[in-house]
Parts: C-alpha cells; sequence; structure tokens
C-alpha cells in the first residue's frame, strides 16, 4: 500500500517533541524539566505499559495544548504534521483535529487568530506536499458548557471553505455517570447543515455506560463516524444499528492497548474480528503517532501480527479511510 489515509489523530499528539521543545522555547514556556529527554516522556506515553487511564493521557495532552497554544505555534504544528505524515508514512489522506479553545491561553488569544493559524499551516503543508488531501477538524470538549460549544461549531462553519472539514466532541467524560450526548445535537444538526462532516468520541470506556452512550450517538447524533466506538463489539444491537446507520469506527488499537481501553493484544484481535464478522464498518488510525509513538505502517503491522486482519481487511480498511474522508477533494492539486 503505497498511500494511506488516517482519520483519527489529535493535533496535541501528532508533533514530534523536537518541534515542541523549540516551541515552548521560542514562547518563553516555564518547562517542569530542563533537559530535552525528560521533556520528551514528559509529552508521549513514553511507558511501553502505557499509562493508568485516559486522565492520565489527558494530564500528557495538558503540556501539548499549552505549548500549542499560540498562533504561530499552531501553524508549525499543523505544518509539521502533515509533512511529517507524508513523509514517514506516506499518507496522503489526512485530517488533523484539534479544540482551538485549548490553544487559546484561557481566552487570552482569540479563537478566529488560532484557526486561521491552523489554516496557513495547512495551506503550506499543501503547497510542499500536493500529494496530501489534509482538512481540519474542530472539536467541541465534553467539559465544556453548550455555549461554549456551539462557538466552536460556528466557528467551523464560518472557516469550512477554507479547510476546516469537519466537528467532534472529545475531553474527559463525567466520573460514574454517562455524558448527555443530547446537549450538543442542535450543534451537531447545524454544521450537518452546512456541509461538515461529524465524528464523535463515544464508545472508548465506561462499560455498560460507553454502550448506552454509543447507542445514545447513533440515535441522536447520527455521526459520519465515530472515534473508537470499540465498546460496541460487545453488543449484537449496537452493531447492528452501525451497521444499518453506515458508520464508520475509528479504531486506534495501539491507543487503545496504552490507554487500557483494551487490556491485550487478544482483546485488539477479538474486537477485529466481532467487527469484520459483524458487517461493522471501520478504519485504523494512530490517535496520536508522536505522542503514542508508533505510526500507522506500525498499527497495520500490529493488526496483521496478531492476526486481527488479514492483508486483504487492511487494505480494504485504508480504501475505507479515503472513501470516508470529510476532504472533498478541493484542496487536491491538479
Amino acid at each position: 500500500m503505497e498511500s494511506l489515509a488516517e482519520l483519527h489523530t489529535h493535533l496535541g499528539g501528532s508533533v514530534s517533541s523536537d518541534i515542541l521543545w523549540t516551541l515552548a522555547h521560542e514562547q518563553g514556556i516555564a518547562l517542569p524539566v530542563k533537559d530535552y529527554w525528560d521533556f520528551d516522556r514528559l509529552v508521549t506515553v513514553s511507558d511501553p505499559r502505557g499509562v493508568p487511564d485516559l486522565d492520565a493521557l489527558d494530564a500528557i495532552y495538558h503540556w501539548t495544548e499549552l505549548i500549542q497554544s499560540s498562533p504561530i505555534a499552531v501553524e508549525q504544528s499543523v505544518h509539521g504534521a502533515i509533512g511529517g505524515a507524508y513523509r514517514s508514512q506516506g499518507i496522503t489522506t489526512l485530517e488533523l483535529r484539534f479544540n482551538p479553545m485549548k490553544r487559546n491561553r484561557g481566552g487570552e488569544r482569540d479563537v478566529d487568530h488560532i484557526i486561521l493559524a491552523a489554516i496557513r499551516g495547512l495551506d503550506r503543508a499543501s503547497l510542499e506536499y500536493p500529494q496530501v488531501r489534509a482538512g481540519l477538524i474542530l472539536m467541541m470538549d465534553r467539559t465544556f458548557t453548550p455555549e461554549l460549544n456551539a462557538i466552536i461549531v460556528e466557528k467551523a462553519i464560518r472557516w469550512a471553505p477554507r479547510g476546516i472539514v469537519g466537528v467532534d466532541i472529545a475531553g474527559p467524560r463525567p466520573r460514574h455517570e454517562r455524558y448527555d450526548y443530547r446537549q450538543v445535537a442542535p450543534m451537531v444538526e447545524e454544521a450537518r447543515g452546512a456541509g461538515l462532516g461529524v465524528t464523535i468520541h463515544v464508545g472508548e470506556e465506561g462499560g455498560d455506560m460507553g454502550r448506552a452512550e454509543i447507542g445514545e450517538v447513533i440515535e441522536e447524533l447520527r455521526p459520519d463516524r465515530i472515534g473508537h466506538g470499540i465498546l460496541a463489539a460487545g453488543d449484537p444491537e449496537l452493531m447492528h444499528a452501525l451497521r444499518e446507520a453506515g458508520i464508520v469506527l475509528e479504531i486506534c488499537p495501539t491507543s487503545n492497548l496504552l490507554t487500557k481501553a483494551l487490556p491485550d493484544e487478544d482483546a485488539v484481535r477479538e474486537t477485529f474480528r466481532t467487527f469484520v464478522d459483524h458487517g461493522v464498518r471501520f478504519t485504523i488510525a494512530t490517535d496520536g503517532p508522536e505522542m503514542m509513538r508508533t505510526h500507522l505502517r506500525d498499527e497495520l503491522d500490529l493488526l496483521l501480527r496478531i492476526g486481527a486482519l488479514t492483508q486483504e481487511e487492511i487494505e480494504e480498511a485504508n480504501a475505507r479511510g479515503h472513501d470516508a474522508s470529510f476532504i472533498d477533494g478541493r484542496r487536491i492539486a491538479a
């Protein structure tokens, strides 16, 4: 496979540590460490055993988001992520997602300036790498008020002609209770009506509550794609609903192992085989190649090695990634 598609990668996890190190120093950000290799461990999942939970992952994102919280840093991050994906992996369809309000230092920076900086990075990368179709997804957050999330969707619609291709929601879930996805239904409908793609983080954790959230998302939000969604593998009704709705799951195997969302490689294999057997559509991604210390070809090699997918099934999933992308082709060089 010469041409790969990656649809689920966070900007905060897609920029190499050396670029982040330089950006932090250029902006005078006070870091808790003075040695580069200590910093590398700070901004990546450096322990091969992973992190205890998603809260620990959020602590890593705290640093990458802080360092990327300026227009110049966002521009360089987007530019570096797109170029790196093509040079190292041959990725020619790439969607980068980020929350602009987590890049504005708590309101100190203007959100439009942050988004426009990301677009400049996209434009620069498209000149240097015309082989790559790239787009940006703006993310709402589960800890935000509906009013803040509505602003993010409003910005996504405003900047859609310049390369914003979709909306998403992620961020920490409430402890010991379901997140009410219905509160973002009006925003999702508005985005869909404006021609943006919709992908929703759900079903990565939470057991029975997480499965209930998947059902709610399918019914109430009707997304084009779902980020992760692996908990559906234990529920025939959810798999039927996903198949009937034509929703594509964005599955990130190494990330799921590192966050303990899946306990081991046997669980990864079982999850994929269950989805294949039930006709659930999916594509494969990293979640953030630099932070997770993996890359897309590593993910494909893992799935082949453990017998989760055949080579033919991997190629089908990759082709599905190109097809399921929200990028409409306007950015492809002639």
